[in-house]
């Protein structure tokens, strides 16, 4: 008995040391409806911009918005003509903020004398104590060490409008979502599951509040 406690102990103790420490990213989204907006009907997914038409970047989003609303309630379909709504993508990162961070690096920044008590014997071999003093390191911050680094700001913004009112110089917008986070990602791409993740949760969310979140992730970003 005592050998398979010992073994199912090892055994999580392994395990425990082979799993990666989880990660997560910060996220704040905002959402603003109108009251009458319900996660039903027929809608299409398309680029915000028309410089993503043909971008094979904004076809694989696409197919990730798309799973999210029909797990809300939409069924997608892949034309104007025939759909309700439309969904409206844009994704972006920013050029990024250059912050510095210190870090303090330690050492001996001297020495003091420190004492104790030492017990001796007299020639009688009586015990005697004797204060003997000898010198310690001080050890302090002895400088800080300098370094630079860039935090990005990363958006996915989702816009629902009238699909039969992009026919007009003004479509008739019935939702607008918003999801930030910033690190240190340059990239959309790693960052881009978790923040549609985090404009998903209880959607479409109170009305005109913010919602932080932290996300869990997998990326290959610092």
């Amino acid at each position: 008995m005592k050998y398979i406690k010992y073994s199912s102990l090892l055994f999580i103790l392994t395990l425990a040391a082979c799993s990666p420490l989880k990660t997560y990213i910060k996220t704040d989204t905002t959402a603003f409806y109108k009251a009458s907006f319900e996660s039903k009907g027929s809608i299409v997914v398309l680029p915000g911009d028309i410089s993503l038409n043909n971008s094979l970047e904004f076809d694989l989003y696409q197919q990730k918005v798309q799973e999210k609303l029909t797990a809300v309630g939409f069924s997608i379909v892949d034309n104007t003509e025939t759909a309700d709504f439309a969904a409206l993508l844009l994704y972006a990162v920013d050029d990024g903020k250059q912050s510095v961070v210190y870090t303090p690096i330690y050492g001996q920044t001297g020495r003091r004398i420190s004492s104790y008590s030492d017990i001796a014997y007299d020639a009688d071999g009586k015990a005697v104590y004797i204060r003997r003093n000898y010198l310690s390191p001080n050890v302090g911050v002895v400088g800080a060490s300098a370094d630079t680094k860039t935090n990005y700001r990363q958006t996915i913004a989702l816009d629902i409008v009238k699909a039969d009112s992009l026919k007009n110089d003004e479509s008739i917008k019935l939702f607008e979502g918003r999801t930030i986070s910033s690190g240190q990602c340059p990239v959309i791409v790693e960052v881009f599951d978790e923040l549609l993740e985090a404009m998903f949760i209880d959607f479409p969310g109170d009305n005109g509040r913010n919602r932080s979140q932290a996300v869990e992730s997998i990326t290959n970003c610092p």
